[in-house]
């Protein structure tokens, strides 16, 4: 719809040679960084918030990460070098779902207690319901208020949650969606726009 791919390309999803693989990656139109599993969103979000106060700049740098992928080393590196720069533009969100593509994650690799370790490495820790907007609206708000030091907020999530065949399931982490199931996420989402229109007192 915004034309950055054909609807065509869509139906390549996840194979060999696809401009569509797992994760995304600067071959695909509009994607500027490759990120996903390999842990380097939170490394480029510190650069940025970083860059946007040496240049006086009041914007603030948003960043979205899995569990799973803070078994990648370099995410370490950058809460440690967030901290240091005591970058309070800067807000990661963690997608706390327990679940990845290997399993549950406190099985392949365990980082509970989660908010003990962000803390200790100076962040200001938030953890809210992933599910519930206002929870989400009041910590970004807190993240903005906070001074001094970067804020991460931990979002306790059901993976895939309202979906019924995919819901708390490691398994759909990657899949091709059948004809019955998109029929399924569809009426789903919709229900969902429209209680958020109902929320806006507008149309979403």
């Amino acid at each position: 719809e915004k034309g950055f791919i054909k609807h065509s390309v869509l139906d390549t999803y996840g194979s060999i040679g696809s401009l569509l693989p797992g994760h995304p990656n600067m071959k695909i139109p509009g994607v500027e960084a490759n990120t996903g599993a390999l842990g380097h969103g939170l490394s480029i979000a510190g650069g940025m918030a970083q860059g946007l106060k040496l240049h006086g700049s009041d914007a603030r740098v948003f960043t979205v990460m899995g569990d799973g992928e803070l078994a990648e080393g370099s995410n370490w590196e950058a809460f440690a070098a967030a901290s240091h720069h005591k970058l309070d533009n800067l807000t990661a969100f963690i997608d706390w779902n327990g679940l990845q593509i290997g399993g549950n994650t406190a099985d392949v690799m365990n980082y509970s207690p989660l908010a003990e370790k962000l803390d200790a490495f100076g962040w200001s820790v938030i953890t809210i319901d992933g599910h519930n907007l206002n929870e989400i609206v009041d910590a970004v708000t807190a993240a903005a208020e906070t001074v001094g030091k970067p804020t991460a907020v931990i979002a306790k999530t059901v993976k895939s949650k309202g979906l019924s065949f995919a819901e708390g399931k490691a398994g759909y982490h990657y899949w091709k969606v059948t004809d019955e199931e998109l029929a399924e996420a569809d009426s789903y989402f919709e229900k969902q726009r429209a209680e958020l229109a109902a929320m806006e007192g507008g149309a979403v």
